[in-house]
């Protein structure tokens, strides 16, 4: 396997932030953006000629979308993504300016949250997320890009089906083991099972499955929440897979202590991946 990344939001901070994570040893990383302000070319330029002044390779584009966020069971169903019918043609818009803002970064896979996923093959909302996701696919694939949808809202096999609905052949998906567990989806290690084929890039994250039905499990530093690292790795060493790995680290806990939790769970990780 490449080694680990870290995954890095594009703000301010930027290049203080690459420049920290150069100097810990990350030499690749996974942007991520949530300001649709920045999704202008003359901000791509910026943000690529920052991360090649960094040394740091830029393996994917995490794209968000506008509009109101709740990550819990409670309002994320009716909100998040493209599912909802009201945010899905504004929110399609933002998706495919940040594949434009990856073409000029020179990166080929742009990733996101598609959110709550209907299990009911025959809603009205499953129906839409298939035909809007054929067009995005469609437009990426005249730009020689991929679209990764990300783990965690929906149980492994609503994805399975949801790739083979599509039909499109840079269809694939971002495994992120954490998530899989805090919406209480899947064991992350068996849903490789499920996905496996299709995984193109992994978020390194820890958390716990839910307590309750209205608030989504807790995430720990990694080696310290419930995920199977050991058991992820081995699996994804079967499949083949030779993508890269970011770790991504979203407990608000202050600079100083999130970049030290960071640097002990990519210790934690190498001596893993050994």
């Amino acid at each position: 396997m490449r080694p680990l990344g870290i995954a890095v939001v594009i703000d301010e901070h930027l290049e203080e932030t690459l420049t920290w994570a150069a100097r810990a040893g990350f030499t690749n990383c996974q942007l991520q953006l949530w300001d649709m302000g920045c999704l202008t070319e003359e901000h791509a330029r910026q943000t690529r000629d920052t991360a090649r002044r960094c040394g740091m390779e830029v393996t994917g584009l995490w794209c968000g979308w506008h509009g109101p966020i709740k990550w819990d069971f409670a309002e994320g169903p009716s909100i998040l993504g493209i599912v909802p019918p009201q945010y899905r043609a504004s929110r399609t818009q933002n998706l495919l300016d940040g594949s434009a803002y990856a073409r000029v970064l020179g990166v080929d896979a742009v990733i996101t949250h598609l959110g709550f996923v209907p299990t009911d093959c025959r809603s009205g909302d499953y129906a839409g997320v298939v035909s809007t996701l054929r067009y995005i696919t469609a437009v990426l694939r005249e730009r020689g890009q991929t679209f990764l949808m990300e783990t965690g809202q929906e149980p492994p096999i609503v994805l399975k089906r949801l790739i083979d609905d599509v039909g499109a052949e840079n269809l694939f998906v971002n495994y992120d083991p954490a998530n899989l567990m805090m919406y209480g989806n899947a064991n992350p290690v068996d849903g490789l099972d499920i996905l496996g084929r299709y995984v193109e890039s992994v978020h390194a994250k820890d958390g716990s499955y839910p307590v309750n039905g209205y608030e989504l499990g807790r995430e720990y530093p990694i080696g310290k929440g419930k995920v199977d690292f050991a058991g992820l790795f081995g699996k994804l060493r079967a499949l083949g897979y030779d993508g890269p790995i970011s770790i991504e680290y979203e407990i608000e806990a202050g600079n100083a202590q999130q970049r030290q939790e960071i640097l002990e769970g990519k210790a934690y990780l190498e001596r893993l991946l050994a």
